[in-house]
Parts: C-alpha cells; structure tokens; sequence
C-alpha cells in the first residue's frame, strides 16, 4: 500500500477517535441542571393520615413543613390532635411538635405534650416526648409521665397504650400523690 495513504488513514484515525474522545468528556454539558424541590410550608391546618381501614389519627397545627415529596411533615403547635380507635376519637392530644411519617403512618411528639382520654376513664397523660405507631396503634411514652384518672394522680417511667385492645401498661412507679 502506498505510503502516503496510510499516513493520511493514520491521521484520520487519530482525528476521528481524538473527536470520539472529546465529544465523550463534554456529553452532557448542555443538559440544563436538574432543579432543587424545596419543602413546602404551611400556615395552619389539619394534617391526618389512614390506615387501610380508615383515618388512624388528624392533627389541627399551626405551623407545618412537608418534605419535597410530602412522606414527612413537621408539625408545630399542634392544639386539636385526635387519635381514632375502631373509626371513632378516642384520645385528644395537645403538643409543642410533631414529627410525623407518613409513609408508615406513625408520629413523634416532643415538647410538653398531654393526652385525654374521650370518653372512658378520662385519663389525663402529661409527657415531653411520645412515639404513636399508626400501624399497631400502639403509643410509647418512654419518659417519665404524669398520669391523671379521676382523683388519682401518679407519676411512671413510662406508659405503653394499645388502642386496639385499650389495655395500658405502666412502668415503674416513681411517685404518687
């Protein structure tokens, strides 16, 4: 083969896959960037969520703050807070914050935060943080918790309420009055 030709094949090859390389470098440099969602806030409303069988709880706040894709909300001052049992309210609650998921359908509560019972015995639970699973409907007050019913008054380490069955178990006894 002729000499000449295959330098100028040789400097072909070499333009063609210099170009195949650059053009690999720079792809994807017009693509515009990808806008940030942002969380969105609100200014006082109802926040609730369900379960398959029906709405398990609703909080009346405030001040909220949902994720960019709406799963996880925080929610301030909540002043009218239902938590349901068989479809109908059976405990109110007041509360600083809430943290809620609601992909899982379960809430923490910080802050002073009080329970009462509607209906029933009437208990009164006064806590600084709670944990309510929507899914087993279960609440978790694993801090020391002041419990008012009727005319008695004691203070526990911790409470557990099961909403489906609405048996309550107390841990140890730190006080009474």
């Amino acid at each position: 083969m002729n000499p000449r030709l295959r330098v100028i094949g040789a400097l072909a090859a070499a333009v063609l896959l210099g170009w195949i390389t650059w053009q690999t470098i720079h792809a994807g440099e017009n693509i515009p960037a990808q806008r940030t969602q942002s969380q969105t806030q609100l200014s006082g409303g109802s926040a609730n969520d369900k379960r398959i069988d029906g709405k398990s709880w609703s909080l009346d706040y405030d001040t909220a703050t949902l994720s960019p894709d709406g799963s996880l909300a925080q929610i301030y001052h909540v002043h009218n807070g239902v938590i349901l049992r068989d479809g109908k309210p059976y405990m109110h609650m007041t509360a600083q914050h809430v943290s809620a998921n609601l992909n899982v359908n379960d809430f923490e509560v910080t802050g002073p935060v009080s329970f009462t019972e509607i209906g029933g015995q009437r208990r009164e639970l006064f806590t600084d943080q709670a944990h309510y699973s929507g899914n087993d409907h279960i609440l978790h007050l694993d801090h020391p918790t002041v419990i008012h019913s009727g005319d008695m008054t004691f203070h526990v380490a911790s409470a557990i309420v099961n909403f489906t069955t609405g048996d309550t178990k107390f841990g140890r006894i730190t006080g009474s009055l």
